[in-house]
């Protein structure tokens, strides 16, 4: 199942406003400072889709790169729920992928782990879906 779409963009609030035409009636969370990814992140959403906004915190932030080469923003990766983190990975290995971002705990996600992986060209960010007995 999608989570999200993830978008690097220079600016959220930038974005936001550039883009009022597009977004304007979607509903924004709040902004999030992820030190373990190194980004600023806000999810917007219709009621249907979740988008995710993510900007650099800082000169180490991995989506720096993404920027470099599209200054506007671009689509970064869709977000998959899952249930078996280790076996989502070992099925892209399997298929020819590699994990770019190990499993981490996410504060976005609640502390739930995250993962990255590349996979014909396309990153997929997997989120483990929350364990019966675990927290909300």
């Amino acid at each position: 199942m999608i989570n999200h779409i993830g978008f690097a963009v220079p600016s959220i609030a930038e974005f936001l406003q550039r883009n009022q035409v597009l977004y304007g009636r979607f509903s924004a969370g709040a902004l999030i400072a992820n030190a373990t990814q190194r980004v600023n992140e806000m999810f917007i959403t219709d009621g249907n889709t979740v988008l995710e906004l993510l900007e650099p915190a800082g000169p180490t932030s991995p989506i720096l790169g993404v920027l470099k080469r599209n200054p506007a923003g671009s689509l970064l990766h869709v977000a998959l729920d899952v249930d078996d983190l280790e076996s989502a990975l070992s099925s892209v290995e399997k298929a020819g992928g590699r994990v770019i971002v190990d499993p981490v705990p996410d504060i976005a996600f609640d502390n739930r782990r995250i993962a990255f992986v590349l996979l014909n060209g396309h990153v997929t960010e997997f989120i483990e879906r929350r364990r019966i007995g675990q927290g909300r």
